[in-house]
């Protein structure tokens, strides 16, 4: 089930909107507001946003900038009353995938929805992995699943999971890690290290990190 989430300020036709989608088999979350958006934007996982381009507190143009800008890369679709190219332009250059005016039909709204997620979906599974019959990695996103559910990772743990699977059945130096993982300005802890592997091995299996004293960690 793709979960959507939904910023408009017009109470009505937000209801409408997530009653719609939800009665078409979505998960979707709806909310009025920039930082309410923000927030739920980073701490949820989300198939696809939906942003009216007029909201409380902000804009939906420098809500979508703020969230590429950090990375994010969930697909938007915009909806708005404003019309001139302009516009238009600025929406695209925010980084949306779908622009649609107001006053629109829900149908029209689906089948747009329907477009992006089937795109979205065949780009996505090309940077899945999949490490066993109950997970997988998405490398883009850095998020492991377990079936549908995404399992809550520490950073640097889900970004030495993403580097050991990209040198997989290969040796990866106590050195190249800390390079990759550990920022310049930290200091590199061979004890966390350990606790990462340790938990890693804890959810996705004792055998499939192998180690070696003098050549560090593989993926198996």
């Amino acid at each position: 089930m793709a979960r959507i989430l939904i910023v408009e300020d017009e109470t009505m036709l937000l209801d409408m909107m997530c009653e719609y989608l939800s009665g078409e088999n979505f998960e979707v979350k709806g909310v009025k507001s920039y930082d309410e958006a923000l927030s739920l934007a980073y701490e949820s996982n989300f198939d696809l946003w939906i942003f009216d381009v007029k909201i409380i507190g902000g804009n939906g143009f420098e809500l979508l900038k703020e969230l590429r800008t950090s990375g994010q890369t969930t697909p938007c679709i915009f909806t708005t009353s404003l019309n001139t190219i302009n516009d238009v332009q600025s929406g695209f250059l925010s980084g949306c995938d779908d622009y649609i005016k107001k006053p629109f039909e829900l149908k029209e709204l689906l089948l747009r929805v329907q477009n992006i997620l089937k795109r979205s979906f065949v780009h996505n599974t090309q940077n899945f992995i999949k490490l066993s019959d109950k997970f997988s990695f998405d490398m883009t996103q850095g998020v492991l699943y377990e079936g549908d559910n995404p399992v809550a990772l520490a950073k640097k743990q889900s970004r030495l999971l993403n580097l050991l699977l990209k040198n997989r059945d290969k040796f990866v130096t106590h050195e190249e890690i800390f390079s990759e993982i550990w920022e310049y300005n930290e200091n590199p802890s061979e004890m966390s290290l350990r606790v990462y592997i340790a938990e890693l091995r804890k959810i996705l299996g004792k055998e499939c990190i192998k180690s070696q004293s003098k050549l560090g960690y593989k993926y198996v």
